[in-house]
């Protein structure tokens, strides 16, 4: 659980989000205004690391008006966890 992996995660997740958008599933005039991903130092404090979590937010816009749906996605060693 460091940079790379979070660089990997965010990358993945953006791509298939940019997908989503682009055919129309998700609401904005630009990927930006639509989602966003965040897998960073700030998601993945030393705590989460030691404990061999991995934690990532996405935030998604699936409708008139523009407001975020944000999920906070946690893999844990004994399986994931999604909360809302």
């Amino acid at each position: 659980n460091d940079q790379t992996l979070w660089k990997r995660v965010n990358r993945n997740i953006t791509a298939f989000l940019l997908r989503v958008w682009r055919d129309g599933a998700l609401f904005g005039e630009t990927p930006e205004q639509a989602f966003f991903v965040k897998c960073d130092g700030e998601t993945n404090p030393p705590e989460v690391i030691d404990a061999g979590q991995l934690v990532v937010e996405i935030g998604m816009c699936p409708t008139k008006p523009a407001e975020f749906v944000i999920f906070r996605i946690g893999q844990l060693p004994t399986g994931g966890d999604i909360s809302e």
